[in-house]
Protein backbone atom coordinates (compact mmCIF):
# COMPACT_ATOMS: atom_id res chain seq x y z
CA UNK A 1 0.00 0.00 0.00
CA UNK A 2 1.16 3.43 -0.49
CA UNK A 3 0.71 6.24 2.11
CA UNK A 4 -0.03 9.68 1.63
CA UNK A 5 1.04 12.14 4.45
CA UNK A 6 1.74 15.61 5.38
CA UNK A 7 2.48 18.03 8.40
CA UNK A 8 1.06 21.24 8.50
CA UNK A 9 2.98 24.03 10.25
CA UNK A 10 1.94 27.66 10.88
CA UNK A 11 4.30 30.13 10.46
CA UNK A 12 2.85 32.94 12.53
CA UNK A 13 2.72 31.12 15.76
CA UNK A 14 4.52 27.63 15.02
CA UNK A 15 1.83 25.65 16.24
CA UNK A 16 0.65 22.76 14.30
CA UNK A 17 -1.91 24.05 11.62
CA UNK A 18 -4.90 21.52 13.42
CA UNK A 19 -8.53 20.87 11.63
CA UNK A 20 -7.64 22.48 8.13
CA UNK A 21 -9.21 20.89 5.32
CA UNK A 22 -7.26 18.51 2.83
CA UNK A 23 -8.00 16.58 0.18
CA UNK A 24 -6.24 14.06 -2.39
CA UNK A 25 -7.97 14.13 -6.19
CA UNK A 26 -7.13 11.54 -8.70
CA UNK A 27 -6.66 13.04 -12.22
CA UNK A 28 -6.15 10.57 -15.25
CA UNK A 29 -5.44 11.23 -18.57
CA UNK A 30 -8.44 12.31 -19.90
CA UNK A 31 -8.63 14.67 -17.29
CA UNK A 32 -11.51 13.71 -15.21
CA UNK A 33 -10.61 13.54 -11.32
CA UNK A 34 -11.70 11.65 -8.44
CA UNK A 35 -11.59 12.36 -5.19
CA UNK A 36 -9.33 9.79 -3.29
CA UNK A 37 -9.92 11.73 0.16
CA UNK A 38 -11.18 14.40 2.06
CA UNK A 39 -9.94 14.84 5.47
CA UNK A 40 -8.69 17.68 8.17
CA UNK A 41 -5.50 17.44 9.94
CA UNK A 42 -5.29 16.55 13.40
CA UNK A 43 -4.45 18.05 16.67
CA UNK A 44 -0.48 17.94 15.34
CA UNK A 45 -1.12 19.07 12.08
CA UNK A 46 -1.37 15.75 9.93
CA UNK A 47 -2.94 13.78 7.50
CA UNK A 48 -2.06 9.70 6.97
CA UNK A 49 -3.74 7.51 4.66
CA UNK A 50 -3.37 4.32 3.11
CA UNK A 51 -4.41 3.51 -0.20
CA UNK A 52 -3.61 1.29 -3.06
CA UNK A 53 -2.19 2.46 -6.51
CA UNK A 54 -2.44 0.64 -9.99
CA UNK A 55 -0.11 0.57 -12.50
CA UNK A 56 -2.85 2.74 -14.44
CA UNK A 57 -2.81 5.04 -11.58
CA UNK A 58 1.45 5.66 -12.08
CA UNK A 59 0.73 7.61 -15.17
CA UNK A 60 -2.25 9.80 -13.58
CA UNK A 61 -1.61 13.14 -11.70
CA UNK A 62 -2.75 13.78 -8.03
CA UNK A 63 -3.72 17.02 -6.51
CA UNK A 64 -3.61 17.85 -2.94
CA UNK A 65 -5.81 21.21 -2.11
CA UNK A 66 -4.80 22.39 1.48
CA UNK A 67 -7.91 25.08 2.13
CA UNK A 68 -6.42 27.50 4.01
CA UNK A 69 -8.92 30.51 3.98
CA UNK A 70 -11.16 29.06 6.74
CA UNK A 71 -8.32 28.21 9.24
CA UNK A 72 -6.48 31.78 8.97
CA UNK A 73 -10.26 33.33 9.26
CA UNK A 74 -9.54 32.57 13.31
CA UNK A 75 -6.81 34.87 13.23
CA UNK A 76 -8.03 37.91 11.37
CA UNK A 77 -10.85 40.22 11.89
CA UNK A 78 -10.99 41.13 8.26
CA UNK A 79 -10.12 39.37 4.66
CA UNK A 80 -7.70 41.78 3.94
CA UNK A 81 -4.43 40.24 5.01
CA UNK A 82 -5.88 37.15 3.74
CA UNK A 83 -4.21 35.99 0.02
CA UNK A 84 -4.19 32.42 -0.27
CA UNK A 85 -7.10 30.72 0.20
CA UNK A 86 -6.16 27.46 -1.30
CA UNK A 87 -2.86 25.82 -1.84
CA UNK A 88 -3.01 23.54 -4.71
CA UNK A 89 0.17 20.62 -5.27
CA UNK A 90 0.24 18.23 -8.08
CA UNK A 91 2.50 15.39 -7.34
CA UNK A 92 2.93 12.35 -9.34
CA UNK A 93 2.69 8.49 -7.41
CA UNK A 94 4.80 5.66 -9.06
CA UNK A 95 5.26 3.32 -6.32
CA UNK A 96 2.42 1.38 -4.11
CA UNK A 97 5.09 0.29 -1.75
CA UNK A 98 6.46 4.35 -0.60
CA UNK A 99 5.26 6.72 1.67
CA UNK A 100 4.60 10.12 0.15
CA UNK A 101 5.40 12.84 2.41
CA UNK A 102 4.78 16.62 2.28
CA UNK A 103 5.74 18.82 5.32
CA UNK A 104 4.38 22.33 4.53
CA UNK A 105 5.29 25.63 6.73
CA UNK A 106 2.17 27.88 6.00
CA UNK A 107 1.11 31.60 6.49
CA UNK A 108 -2.22 33.73 5.23
CA UNK A 109 0.05 35.35 2.59
CA UNK A 110 2.76 31.97 1.52
CA UNK A 111 3.62 28.88 2.03
CA UNK A 112 6.81 26.30 1.53
CA UNK A 113 6.65 23.22 0.96
CA UNK A 114 9.24 20.42 0.13
CA UNK A 115 9.27 17.04 -0.07
CA UNK A 116 10.50 14.17 2.46
CA UNK A 117 11.06 10.28 2.82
Amino acid sequence: MAIFSSHLLNSLDGTHASNVKVSLTKIDLQGEKKILFDMVTDENGRINKEFNLTQDDFLCNFEMIIKLGDYFSNYFKTDSNKIVSDIVIRINMKNNNTKYHIPIIISPNSYSIWWSK
